[in-house]
């Protein structure tokens, strides 16, 4: 029985040694390479599914009316890129024009929020839409027309940028009030917005403040609201200017390594994996949705749903 004590207290101080030694190393790997348990968490959570909104016409911003709005799936993780029709909105029988942006409903399977901008036959309205269908209710008028509304997981914050401008707006949701979420950015319009890691991106698709010459500048605002942290640059090259060109659907994919991903309302879906100023690469093309034999190529926004 002695012996026996002395081989299991023998046993269980290796096996603390052991998992010293493992805990050890993972600490020199994430001090190398910046990772850190909850990346890896994030990393393993389930992927959503991508949708974009795509309009049956190209335009910048205020978006004009008469555009059919439509909901597609993208798939980023398959070569070529999946883009595939899914519904088209609607109120009852009416289809809606002009909706300008489009982000999850947290928790409720198959349904989104959208909104609208001032050109739409449903002006400034926050609407409830089921994915699938299409169908939709008005739930509120928005104090502001916006365009690219987002979700902050499941927070229950809400962020969109004000039609026409570089305001980004925080959007009280169901009640469509909406206050200034910092001061006006420093370029004339913001193209798209997303959210990466605790933080929005936003995105000036033709300006090139940051890179010259290449374009697609992009502001990083905290999640707590404020002035822009931080700046980086699409580096769009000069060549490809429909690959940012007007308005933008801009969507961070932390699942198939597209990382920052950028659909134009010219029916470009293209990419970067990294954002850093005039630090190659420079964006890498993805999909021209006008040959994918689908009725509608033109992107305004993204949205993930889980």
């Amino acid at each position: 029985m002695k012996n026996y004590v002395k081989l299991l207290a023998s046993v269980t101080i290796m096996a603390a040694a052991f998992v010293s030694c493992e805990k050890n190393d993972d600490l020199q790997e994430t001090k190398k390479t910046g990772t850190t348990n909850k990346a890896v968490q994030q990393a393993l959570a389930p992927c959503p599914t991508t949708y974009a909104l795509v309009l049956s016409g190209s335009a910048g911003t205020p978006v004009p009316a008469g555009m059919a709005s439509t909901i597609f799936k993208v798939d980023l993780c398959s070569s070529p890129t999946g883009y595939n029709f899914v519904s088209q909105i609607r109120v009852g029988l009416t289809p809606v024009t002009s909706v300008t942006g489009l982000c999850d409903m947290p928790g409720v399977p198959d349904f989104a929020w959208a909104v609208t901008g001032i050109n739409s036959n449903f002006p400034g309205k926050l609407l409830r839409v089921q994915i699938s269908t299409g169908s939709a209710s008005v739930v509120a008028t928005t104090t502001v027309p916006l365009q690219d509304i987002e979700n902050f997981g499941n927070t229950g914050l809400f962020v969109a940028i004000k039609e026409g401008t570089s305001q980004l707006m925080k959007v009280s949701v169901p009640g469509g009030v909406c206050v200034a979420f910092g001061p006006i950015g420093p370029t004339p319009q913001y193209n798209g917005l997303t959210v990466v890691g605790n933080n929005f991106h936003a995105i000036s698709g033709l300006t090139n403040l940051i890179c010259s010459p290449t374009r697609g500048d992009i502001f990083e605002y905290p999640s707590t609201g404020g002035p822009y942290v931080a700046k980086y640059s699409y580096k769009n090259l000069t060549a490809n200017p429909s690959w940012t060109m007007k308005e933008l659907g801009f969507y961070f994919d932390s699942c198939c390594g597209k990382r920052w991903t950028v659909g134009s309302s010219s029916g470009i879906i293209s990419h970067n994996i990294n954002i850093t100023p005039c630090v190659l690469p420079n964006p890498t093309f993805l999909l021209n949705t006008a040959t994918t034999g689908q009725n509608y190529w033109y992107i305004y926004d993204f949205m993930g749903k889980l």
